[in-house]
Order: structure tokens, then C-alpha cells, then sequence
């Protein structure tokens, strides 16, 4: 009898375990001034860039699309002053949003998804709070820093398809949510749509707005 199915759900469990802790953690980044070095501090170390490409949800109208590059081992904004706490990680994110319907992008997050990647994500990894723009923009240059439990970024390493990253939108009263594995899956083509709207569109409040996203 195979033993790999066991091992796989201690390996599940325990990653389950180190996102409920981290969700629990009081404060899991010391403060910037507390840094000693002049990029994140990272407890993993091998350097891996993972690009993501955000698609709109299989039967969710088209509103926006875009790709972001997640880094883990190095950064992609030097001289970030953040240093995480013992027993964690930072993941360091640049990417943009392309914003042809005019939805409002409010948030999201890396979540682990145990391998799928339909309507449900089934836990959250880190959420992606920080400074977002309260009105819609045409394009959105999201980047900035997030940190998660030294077991999950371990297993992002080998678990590709059991991480994507989503962000959440609104447009009057619909939600609509753009998203993608770490590993490059899509929900949709990767091909580039093209935009319904002009960034001259009543839709936009502006044609590009800053995402600082912070831990």
C-alpha cells in the first residue's frame, strides 16, 4: 500500500495549522525601524519568482485582467524596510491590473487552495491591506510586501497549484473577483482582452493609480 497519501495529509496539516497561527499572531512584522538590512529579510533561502496571471472568474462578466510577480527570496522594491519576525517569511509583489470595465478593485489576498482553482478558495493565506484608491482607476500598479508562516513558504516552493492570488472588485452592485495560481494557471486565457473603455471613460476616476500594499 502507497504511504504517499498519509504523508500529503500531515503535509496539509500542518500548513493548515501555520496559516491559523499566523491569522492569530498579534504583529508578525517588526517595525521598519527595526530592519538591519536595506531589502526584506527572508527565513527561506532560495529565491523564487512566481508569476501570476489574473483572469476574471469563469462566468463573471469581463472588467479587468492583469499579471503579478510574486518574490520570494529577493524583492522586487529595494529598499524595503520591513523585516519579518522569526518564524516568517516576506513575499514581495509588483504587477498591474488592467481595468477595462471599470470596476473598483477593494482588496484580495494569497489564499491556498489545496490544488483547485474554481469559485472557492478555501483558506486564507495573507490578506492584501494597505492603500487602495477609493474610486476606480484604468489602471492599477499594485506593489509592496506581505508575509506569511515560514511552513507555508516552504510549501509554496513545491505546492505551486495549491496558492493563488485574488483580488476583489465591485462594480455598482456586483462583485466580481480576477485571479490566478502561482503556478501561471489562469481562470481564463492568457491572451491580452482588449478594453471596452477608454481611460477617458466617466468609469475612471483616474487612468493610473498606486497599490501600496503593506503587511
Amino acid at each position: 500500500m502507497s504511504t504517499a497519501k498519509p504523508s500529503r495529509q500531515v503535509s496539509v496539516a500542518a500548513i493548515a495549522l501555520a496559516i491559523l497561527t499566523a491569522a492569530c499572531a498579534p504583529d508578525a512584522v517588526t517595525s521598519p525601524g527595526a530592519s538591519t538590512g536595506s531589502s526584506p529579510k527572508l527565513a527561506i533561502s532560495v529565491s523564487r519568482v512566481f508569476t501570476v496571471q489574473l483572469r476574471a472568474r469563469p462566468g463573471d462578466p469581463y472588467y479587468g485582467y492583469g499579471n503579478l510577480q510574486v518574490y520570494l527570496g529577493n524583492s522586487c522594491r529595494p529598499g524595503d524596510p520591513y523585516s519579518p519576525a522569526p518564524g516568517f517569511t516576506a513575499l514581495s509583489l509588483c504587477g498591474k491590473i488592467f481595468n477595462g470595465g471599470g470596476a473598483l478593485y477593494t482588496g484580495g489576498g494569497i489564499y491556498w487552495t489545496g490544488g483547485g482553482l474554481g469559485d472557492v478558495f478555501d483558506v486564507l493565506v495573507t490578506p492584501f491591506s494597505g492603500a487602495l484608491p477609493p474610486n476606480p482607476c484604468h489602471r492599477y500598479d499594485v506593489a509592496g510586501l506581505v508575509v506569511v508562516p515560514d511552513a507555508v513558504a516552504a510549501d509554496m516552493l513545491t505546492n505551486t497549484t495549491s496558492y493563488a492570488v485574488r483580488f476583489d472588485g465591485q462594480v455598482g452592485s456586483s462583485t466580481t473577483r480576477i485571479g490566478g495560481r502561482l503556478d501561471g494557471t489562469a481562470w481564463g486565457s492568457v491572451s491580452r482582452p482588449g478594453d471596452p473603455y477608454q481611460p477617458s471613460d466617466p468609469f475612471f476616476a483616474e487612468n493610473v493609480c498606486s497599490v501600496a500594499i503593506t503587511p
